[in-house]
Parts: structure tokens; C-alpha cells; sequence
């Protein structure tokens, strides 16, 4: 059986860490997994089967002035560790997300490390490193090592054309694989009882910072004059204070409240009747695929990547322009008003929610690999 390194930075509460999660019960079927991680935050369940390794043990929520710290003079250690403990597990092929282990698992290419190399970019790299001392040191280091890789694994289109056209990867080696959804694990999950007695018809779910733009959707529900028109926020962040101080400005508080975190969202989206998505950027919104796995209708902005693929021409759901409040607001409007296209659009969620179901994304990954 070959042996795979899986590497990515921990198993914390993100996307690709989920996205990794739902994938290890199948890649366990057909390969000796030993997961590698950088830091000890564990969120998602591990099969016992899986070994688990750690190069090091990183604060994941550390200030943006340390990560360039580390990613600049940590980088060259990491790796030889990394070809290290690669080297005694006699890897033959890897599989590694996210931008630090990446730049670590190539750079212990160029130092010598042997195997297939498989690394996934979950991000559209031009727009997350557009500006700043660390996005210039962040697209130096992908134009470099990325090409190094034997396949790139986008998980999105948009995000694959981003890095053949700004990056230097080449159009062979760059293909796309979407994220991996657990079915049976959401119909279960989302029919747990909702304890709390605040039903909000709108529901938001992300992290609360600038890039997923809460505050835009906490004005378009002032705006609204309607009392069916109620917001929750599932997610915490650096904005909590700010936000929070918003809905009191607006005094919105009877229909705008923060929830905090939750292990199980799907319950959140269950009872709940549209998905919001304000981002800014993504790579390729886990709650979107989500949402449609719950039968939800969906309003989001076209953000670069994978909305506009997601939903299509508002096939599967509304698509506005990002930072367009007024957009925005009329979409939420619309929605309020029209059950009829709420239920045409939950008709067909499921069935496109199917496209990416966990034994179809391992299957396509391990022919990959």
C-alpha cells in the first residue's frame, strides 16, 4: 500500500480543514495516511487509522506581523524537518493545502525530497495578495515554488485561471478539484433541534472580518422595512465588538443578532430561509455548497472565485455584484416577497449539492494522486 503524507497547517475550525476531514475516510481505503500538521488545533474528527505528526506546534491566530516573521525565516528549518520526517515514513506521495505547507513541501522538493508532489490552492492568489509587505512576499514565493509542484489542484476555475495567467503555473499541471461535502453527515446534522428561540429568516456564516463584510448586510436589514426581515451571524472574529456596536447604532437589535460559534451549522441553515454570502473574496465557499445540501436559497455576491460557477446565471441562486448594498437589499427584498422562488430554487439545491459529495471528490482526488 503506498504510503500518503497528508500536509496542511492543522485541523482547526476553516474550509479546507472540513474539506480534509470528509476526505480522510476514503483515502485511508486505499493508502497508508500519515497527516502532518504545523499546529495542534484539531476540530474535525481523524480516523484512528491515520498517523498523525506534527513539525512544529504554531499559535494559528497569531498577528499577521509574526506569520511574515516565521513564513520568511522559519520556512528553510520547516522544511528539512519536514524532508525528515518524510524521509523516515519512506513517503512516496503527498498531498498538501494551504500556502505555508506548500511553500514547505516544495521547498523540501528543491532540497532533495522524492515522490509525487500533489498541492491544492484554495484561494484566488491575485486578489488575497494583492497588497501589503506579506501579499508581495506571498506571490514571490508562489511564482517560485508552485511550478515545482507535479499538479496544482485549484478548487475552483476561477481560481486555476488565476494561477496559469498570474503565477507561472502551467495549464497542464493546473487542475481543478472541487470541495468535498459529507451528505449523510448534514441530512443528520441539520435536523438537530435549534434550542434557541431566535429564528432569524436570513442567516450568515464566517468569520467576522472586513473580507466576509457583515456590516454591508447589518445595513441592507436597517434599510428593510419589514419585521420578517431577521439576521443571524454564525462565526466569531476581530469585528465582533464593531459589529455589535453597529446594530445598536442602527437599532436593529430585535432583528440582528450575533450567535457566536457553533459545531453544528447545518442546524442554523435548517431553520433559517436564505443563505446570505457578502464576501468579498473567497476561494470556494464551503457554506454556499452547504446551504444547497440543506435546501436553502442562496443571495451572494460575485466574488472571485467560485460563486458565479456555483450558481450559474441564477440558476441555483442570486447572484449580486460585490460591495453593491442597494443590490443587495433588493435581492433580500425579493426573496422576502416571492415564497414561489424560494421553493423553485429549493427544488433543485440537493441535486447540485450531489456534485460534490465526499466519495466523488476521493475518487477524482486519488486519480489525481
Amino acid at each position: 500500500m503506498k504510503k500518503l503524507c497528508l500536509f496542511l497547517y492543522s485541523m482547526g475550525p476553516g474550509g479546507a480543514e472540513r474539506v480534509v476531514s470528509n476526505l480522510l475516510p476514503y483515502l485511508k481505503e486505499n493508502f497508508e495516511v500519515h497527516l502532518v500538521l504545523m499546529s495542534n488545533v484539531i476540530a474535525y474528527p481523524i480516523p484512528s487509522e491515520v498517523k498523525l505528526h506534527f513539525i512544529e506546534n504554531s499559535n494559528p491566530y497569531e498577528n499577521k506581523i509574526k506569520k511574515l516573521f516565521r513564513l520568511f525565516f522559519a520556512l528553510p528549518m520547516l522544511a528539512f524537518k519536514f524532508k525528515k520526517l518524510c524521509l523516515q515514513l519512506n513517503i512516496d506521495t503527498y498531498f498538501v493545502l494551504m500556502n505555508r505547507p506548500c511553500y514547505i513541501a516544495l521547498l523540501a522538493r528543491i532540497l532533495g525530497l522524492k515522490g509525487r508532489m500533489v498541492i491544492s490552492e484554495r484561494s484566488c492568489p491575485s486578489v488575497i495578495y494583492k497588497n501589503g509587505v506579506s501579499g508581495f512576499f506571498n506571490r514571490v514565493f508562489m511564482k517560485i515554488l508552485y511550478p515545482k509542484a507535479d499538479l496544482i489542484l485549484a478548487n475552483a476555475k476561477g481560481n486555476a485561471d488565476d494561477l496559469i495567467q498570474n503565477f507561472g503555473c502551467d495549464k497542464a499541471k493546473t487542475k481543478v478539484l472541487y470541495n468535498a461535502l459529507n451528505l449523510d453527515e448534514i441530512k443528520k446534522a441539520q435536523n438537530e433541534p435549534l434550542e434557541s428561540e431566535f429564528r432569524p429568516f436570513f442567516i450568515n456564516i464566517g468569520r467576522l472580518d472586513s473580507g466576509k463584510n457583515q456590516a454591508m448586510l447589518i445595513r441592507a436589514i436597517a434599510s428593510i422595512n419589514d419585521k420578517r426581515a431577521t439576521l443571524g451571524i454564525l462565526g466569531k472574529g476581530g469585528l465582533k465588538n464593531e459589529l455589535a456596536n453597529l446594530i445598536k447604532e442602527l437599532n436593529v437589535s430585535k432583528r440582528v443578532r450575533l450567535l457566536g460559534t457553533d459545531k453544528n451549522p447545518f442546524k442554523h441553515i435548517k431553520n433559517a430561509s436564505c443563505l446570505l454570502c457578502a464576501s468579498r473574496f473567497e476561494g470556494f465557499s464551503n457554506v454556499l455548497i452547504e446551504a444547497l445540501a440543506c435546501e436553502k436559497t442562496i443571495i451572494t455576491t460575485e466574488h472571485k472565485s467560485g460563486a458565479k460557477e456555483l450558481i450559474g446565471d441564477d440558476e441555483y441562486g442570486i447572484l449580486v455584484p460585490v460591495d453593491d448594498e442597494d443590490a443587495m437589499q433588493k435581492a433580500m427584498i425579493k426573496v422576502l416577497n416571492e415564497p414561489e422562488m424560494r421553493a423553485k430554487f429549493e427544488a433543485k439545491a440537493y441535486q447540485k449539492a450531489k456534485e460534490f459529495d465526499s466519495r466523488n471528490i476521493a475518487n477524482e482526488l486519488m486519480s489525481y494522486l
